[in-house]
């Protein structure tokens, strides 16, 4: 009996660590740098027609939409900022995924203060915007 409980025990731990090397080689998405994150499908839609009409102000066209608070342009700085587990996908509609994120903002007060916010963001984007990002 004392045998059978110990193959079962070994058999877990085993089993256990098995189930963990799996997950570390498993993709996070991220968001592509120079996408659109929107409140709808439908706003994403208008987004790009926008940039494509528009495409030598981009500067302009963020601020002008992001005054709006409908939309964000996903820079490289804005990806950079991006923690882990990265976008998860929420819902999807057609080409369009809705997913959520955290980012994560830095700002020095003095010497050895920093004051760290973390805001969550949901929207909507083109599914072509997700990147595979690896676990290492």
């Amino acid at each position: 009996m004392k045998t059978v409980v110990v193959i079962l025990v070994l058999g877990g731990v085993v089993l256990g660590g098995g189930a963990r090397l799996a997950h570390a080689t498993e993709y996070l998405q991220t968001l592509k740098e120079g996408s659109w994150l929107c409140t709808t499908p439908e706003a994403y839609d208008l987004a790009i027609a926008e940039q494509r009409k528009l495409e030598s102000d981009l500067e302009a066209l963020k601020e002008r939409l992001l005054a709006q608070k409908l939309w964000i342009y996903a820079d490289a700085a804005f990806v950079e900022k991006m923690m882990v587990p990265y976008a998860k996908v929420l819902e999807r509609q057609g080409n369009k995924v809705k997913v959520t994120l955290v980012v994560q903002y830095r700002k020095r007060l003095e010497f050895l203060h920093r004051q760290i916010s973390r805001v969550t963001f949901v929207g909507w984007t083109a599914a072509g915007n997700l990147e595979d990002k690896e676990i290492l």
